[in-house]
């Protein structure tokens, strides 16, 4: 009788934990939802190329979903702000959206690098904005411009655009921190390759894939976008502020401990639970 007590002391404590361990996973791997949101989005925000020579043209893509058809929809874009505070990206027009996905396509020419243009070479950010109303919503997208044709450099950009990126483009997250770090919480579907390591390791890399560094505030990303660029990798960019700045923009991490099948929890305690059950019920028949 002592036995049958503590078996099912045992088994209540089991499922207890699981339900425990199962609610520890969803608090720490959810991200803050907004509320259902039907109005306007920007689905997509983008340029033909990610780097650009000095005077060469710029073709820039914006993908924005509209519940229904809607008319005088303000639609501005700007960016590659040079010193003088000339914007070289502009572009403003009222638009009537349809129902559904709409594409806005234009092309800009590129300054050259110079001091007469205020340009020099390096990241620039270009901003789009669509309001409706008093419904304004915004993206961003960062480019960067060289002074020699065929030059690859690092594209610098913030959490925002890294999110969008993770989200919706076939890429590869890269995490430079240390292991223990990585484990502890990082971006679900990042690679670990800690920065003492990288620069032996760049060939399980591949070169022609957009691949998105970060580390724990973006000083050791920058560090290991030229380790990369060195070894041939052409598109490379790198998240400004880490995942420092990640997690207090409310977006989700995940740690490595934590199993990421769903239901595993409940399939052991289930399986806890029969191998119990079978045990009690033999038991019972032997001592008839």
């Amino acid at each position: 009788m002592k036995k049958k007590r503590l078996l099912v002391v045992l088994t209540v404590v089991l499922l207890l934990s699981t339900v425990a361990g199962a609610g520890m996973q969803n608090s720490f791997a959810s991200t803050p939802s907004a509320s259902a949101d039907d109005g306007i989005k920007i689905v997509s925000f983008s340029t033909d190329k990610d780097v650009y020579t000095a005077r060469e043209e710029m073709k820039i893509f914006l993908l924005v979903y509209s519940p229904e058809d809607i008319s005088d929809v303000l639609i501005k874009v700007s960016g590659v702000e040079s010193r003088k505070g000339v914007y070289y990206v502009s572009y403003s027009s009222k638009q009537n959206l349809t129902a559904g996905e709409n594409n806005i396509t234009f092309a800009k020419k590129l300054p050259s690098c110079s001091r007469c243009a205020g340009i020099s070479q390096g990241t620039y950010v270009i901003v789009a904005s669509v309001t409706y109303d008093d419904e304004v919503v915004t993206a961003t997208h960062s480019i960067a411009i060289t002074s020699k044709s065929d030059q690859i450099i690092t594209v610098d950009i913030g959490v925002e655009e890294a999110k969008r990126l993770i989200d919706s483009e076939d890429l590869i997250v890269l995490d430079v921190r240390i292991e223990e770090d990585y484990d502890s919480a990082h971006i679900s579907g990042a690679l670990s390759i800690p920065l003492s390591e990288l620069s032996n390791r760049t060939e399980e890399l591949n070169t022609s894939t957009k691949i998105v560094v970060y580390s724990a505030n973006g000083s050791n990303s920058t560090i290991a976008c030229d380790i990369l660029i060195k070894n041939g990798s052409k598109r490379v960019y790198n998240v400004l502020g880490g995942i420092n700045a990640w997690n207090e923009s409310g977006y989700a991490v995940v740690p490595t401990s934590i199993p990421e099948e769903p239901g595993f929890e409940a399939a052991f305690a289930i399986a806890a639970l029969l191998v119990v059950a079978c045990w009690v019920r033999r038991k019972k028949v032997l001592h008839k």
